[in-house]
């Protein structure tokens, strides 16, 4: 168990199938962290979304700033965690594509050695989806970075907009 702070627990929102493989490896390691999953919508106590999208996937894109900045030791073990089970994790952020940028994520992230997607203040999943990249489980801080207020994706994540 966690020796955190109840002030440094973060609180997961998912609203999900808890028998998905892949929640299953996410709330394991959740539990040992001491961080919090909720699967009601309160966006005043959330911290960070677990959002499901295609579920034939095996991508699993993770925001960076408030997402994995918020606690970078949890996330690079969860990270190396799913790449061992298979999945196909990478960071998809907001954030303009410059090498400073890049490099300070690089850097926290070494030891992850996973790809890093910029979108420059674009939406996240039609990005990703010009690329051919189609995700399984989004993990987020903030949902609108992801398709905006008005996608499927959020309904079918029990997120009233």
């Amino acid at each position: 168990m966690s020796t955190k702070d109840e002030d440094d627990k973060l609180t997961f929102f998912y609203s999900g199938d808890p028998d998905i493989e892949i929640f299953r490896h996410i709330e394991t390691s959740l539990q040992e962290e001491g961080h919090y999953v909720v699967e009601f919508y309160n966006e005043f106590l959330i911290d960070i979304y677990l959002l499901l999208d295609k579920l034939k996937s095996n991508y699993i894109a993770i925001d960076w700033d408030n997402t994995i900045s918020a606690d970078q030791e949890f996330f690079i073990d969860l990270i190396l965690k799913l790449k061992k089970a298979g999945y196909s994790p990478f960071v998809c952020s907001l954030r303009a594509p410059d090498k400073d940028n890049i490099r300070e994520i690089r850097d926290i992230l070494e030891i992850a050695n996973i790809p890093i997607y910029l979108t420059n203040g674009k939406p996240k999943r039609k990005y990703l989806k010009s690329l051919g990249i189609k995700v399984l489980l989004w993990i987020d801080d903030f949902y609108p970075g992801i398709c905006g207020d008005s996608c499927k994706l959020l309904p079918r994540n029990n997120i009233e907009v």
